[in-house]
């Protein structure tokens, strides 16, 4: 009778696991069908692809499409998304769509005609920031390469930030702080972790003779670091007195996008050969015209 009954128990259980285990296949099942990759693809009124189109799908983070006019999102499955496409020299579109026979999300963006004249896809790619590996580095930290964040061309119109300093506000990666060394106006000094001046980068070379690389300059009074003293030596005090900051280097209209990255190290080997002080990552700027 014993045995029966250990028979039956580890039969019982083992019924009980084969349970917990297709209940967890279907669960999983359930989830993923949940969400689902999902393309948009981004055209203009002569069908031809708008690269590099900001793309934002619901409520989500915005995602800049490749050369192709392609966006990609792994969103919850639906027949219909609310998207909005951004493209300077383009009408903005903010509305639904319906998912094409193809299985994507088509959008057609019309070009402004009194701001852009007809070009073709080759022309409209080959711009100052595409070859400059821009878009190339948005792909990379997109598909989770490197770490880092842009300001496109298309957010700064939005945005019309008046200075340097003011785009970087609300980043994730860098922190403003204000510093007034030998009882100047306020100069804005860009932190990065461990609260050190980030390096400047302007066109792809390293900008030198700002606040940022002012001596002991981490141990300025700042928003940041109320605590902080005074360069004590007189050639400290009279380089932080003649140096400016980045505002006063660059002027925001001619920025036509920014990266941030939060560690020299890890940033792209491009950017990172030409930011040799220090570890505190890279601020690196593009200017030129936004249309």
């Amino acid at each position: 009778m014993n045995d029966i009954v250990r028979r039956t128990l580890r039969s019982s259980r083992s019924a009980a696991i084969a349970s917990v285990v297709v209940c967890s296949f279907v669960m999983a099942g359930t989830a993923s069908a949940q969400t689902a990759g999902v393309r948009i693809a981004v055209k203009d009124d002569a069908g031809s692809p708008v690269p590099y189109a900001l793309v934002t799908v619901g409520s989500g983070r915005a995602v800049v499409a490749d050369t192709l006019g392609l966006a990609e999102f792994r969103v919850k499955s639906s027949d219909s998304l609310r998207v909005m496409v951004r493209r300077i020299g383009y009408r903005l579109y903010d509305g639904w769509v319906a998912r094409g026979s193809d299985g994507d999300f088509a959008v057609v963006v019309p070009r402004l005609a009194a701001t852009l004249d007809a070009v073709t896809v080759t022309e409209r790619a080959n711009t100052v920031l595409a070859r400059t590996g821009f878009y190339d580095r948005v792909a990379r930290v997109q598909k989770g390469a490197i770490v880092g964040e842009f300001i496109t061309p298309e957010e700064l119109e939005v945005r019309k930030p008046s200075a340097v300093s003011r785009a970087l506000g609300g980043t994730l990666h860098a922190r403003l702080a204000y510093t007034t060394p030998k009882g100047r106006g306020r100069l804005a000094v860009i932190h990065g972790r461990g609260g050190c001046a980030m390096n400047i980068v302007l066109d792809g070379e390293l900008v030198k003779g700002t606040i940022q690389d002012a001596p002991a300059a981490s141990a300025f009074p700042t928003s940041l670091n109320p605590n902080g003293t005074r360069p004590t030596s007189v050639r400290e005090e009279t380089t932080a007195q003649d140096l400016g900051s980045i505002d006063d280097v660059v002027d925001m209209s001619s920025v036509v996008a920014v990266e941030v990255y939060p560690s020299t190290a890890n940033a792209p080997f491009e950017l990172q050969r030409v930011a040799t002080r220090g570890n505190c990552g890279i601020v690196a700027l593009w200017t030129g015209a936004r249309r």
